[in-house]
């Protein structure tokens, strides 16, 4: 199985979350800067923690009321600032994104065996992102870069075996995430795609082992795993701004052979 390499604390500004059915727990006041957040998940479902900034003027109850009102989509105006992807019960997820002051909200935007977000359920977490201005820290070294388009991932270099730290770079028009599936033995991504049933963490084809979540246009972002020769997907889930549908439905997933 695909795990989490090493212990967030040595990389940088390391936070730490739980993810239950249906909260979390942690910080509620972090400095602002590069931000090392791990997803412990002790539900009973899959779980993410997405980072949405609160523009000027919104608050969380903003957020609140409008994901009451239209559980299927995120209001016009939050920004999506990635976070660690989902991971089944009982496992855990690191990336490294840079936030700006400012208040956020951390949501699970993954459904219920209803097809109900997370997020619906109250599994919603204020976050006040503070100035820092000693803070100064940098960039882990990438073994590789995801670059994400509309609708399909390229990647810089074959993702080989060890513990790899993946940069995220979103040069699409809209939201895109990146999920990394751990493949059953003879399966595809898209037979992970078609077998997909909201509220079964783990499919015949394979499982979510975490990733990078919602990066707005032109942002990025890092995640860390530990790979085991095998074969993996990557696969966006986000719905497409025109269409509603996930982006995976116009092509945006991939199959990865470790070696």
């Amino acid at each position: 199985m695909a795990l989490l390499a090493g212990s967030p604390t040595d990389l940088p500004g390391a936070v730490t979350y739980v993810a239950r059915d249906y909260g979390f727990t942690g910080p509620e006041r972090i400095p602002a800067g590069l931000t090392t957040v791990e997803i412990v998940n002790h539900g009973l479902d899959a779980h993410q923690i997405q980072f949405i900034k609160l523009p000027d003027g919104k608050t969380a109850a903003d957020f609140s009321a409008e994901i009451s009102a239209n559980p299927a989509r995120l209001p016009s105006w939050a920004q999506r600032r990635g976070g660690p992807n989902g991971v089944v019960p009982g496992e855990r997820a690191t990336a490294i994104i840079d936030l700006e002051p400012g208040d956020y909200v951390l949501i699970c935007g993954i459904p219920d065996s209803h097809g109900v977000p997370h997020v619906a359920l109250g599994m919603l977490k204020p976050l006040r992102v503070v100035e820092a201005p000693a803070r100064k820290l940098k960039a882990p070294q990438a073994d590789l870069t995801i670059t994400l388009m509309d609708f399909a991932f390229e990647l810089s270099r074959p993702i080989t075996a060890g513990t790899k730290t993946i940069h995220v770079l979103n040069k699409g028009t809209q939201p895109h995430e990146v999920v990394v599936v751990q493949l059953a033995p003879g399966a595809s991504i898209k037979d992970f795609a078609e077998d997909f049933r909201p509220g079964t963490p783990v499919l015949p084809a394979g499982k979510p082992i975490g990733g990078i979540v919602g990066l707005e246009r032109g942002l990025e972002g890092f995640f860390r795993m530990d790979f085991l020769p095998g074969s993996y997907g990557l696969i966006c889930f986000l719905p497409d701004i025109t269409r509603g549908a996930p982006h995976f439905t116009r092509g945006m997933m991939m199959d990865v052979v470790v070696q």
